[in-house]
Order: C-alpha cells, then sequence, then structure tokens
C-alpha cells in the first residue's frame, strides 16, 4: 500500500525550533524549515529578552541542539 508510506514520510521530517536554552518544557512551537530562519529568530529573541536561546533539530521525538545564541551587547 503505497498510503502507509507517504504517511510516514511526514513523521520523519525534520525541521528546526528554537527553544530558550536549558528549556526542556513540551509546548507547541513553531517548526522552522532551514537553518538561517531559525537561527535569525534564535538571534532576535535573544537579544529582546536577554538571554540565550538554542536552534534545535526536530526529528521524531528527539531534539538535537545545533546552535545556541547569546544576547549581543546592546550599544
Amino acid at each position: 500500500m503505497m498510503d502507509g508510506i507517504g504517511t510516514l514520510d511526514t513523521s520523519i521530517w525534520s525541521g528546526y525550533i528554537v527553544r530558550p536554552k536549558g528549556d526542556m518544557r513540551l509546548y507547541t512551537c513553531r517548526v522552522y524549515e532551514t537553518l538561517q530562519e531559525a537561527s535569525d529568530v534564535a538571534q532576535e529573541r535573544a537579544d529582546s529578552r536577554h538571554r540565550p536561546y538554542e536552534v534545535r533539530v526536530t526529528c521524531d521525538t528527539s531534539q538535537r541542539i545545533i546552535k545556541t545564541f547569546k544576547p549581543r551587547k546592546s550599544k
């Protein structure tokens, strides 16, 4: 059955999520398709909230940290 294979593909699709550093709570969040987009959002949030943010890759239920962004010093 081709239908079974089609639904399997979406379960292993991976994207990137942005979270506060060390935050392990489960909640719905936006999944970004590109690392660049997620990185930009993480840096923006780190700057505005003055705390580090992480970009993680999502694949099934495991989340691997790709990058951590620290707030830039305001001039």
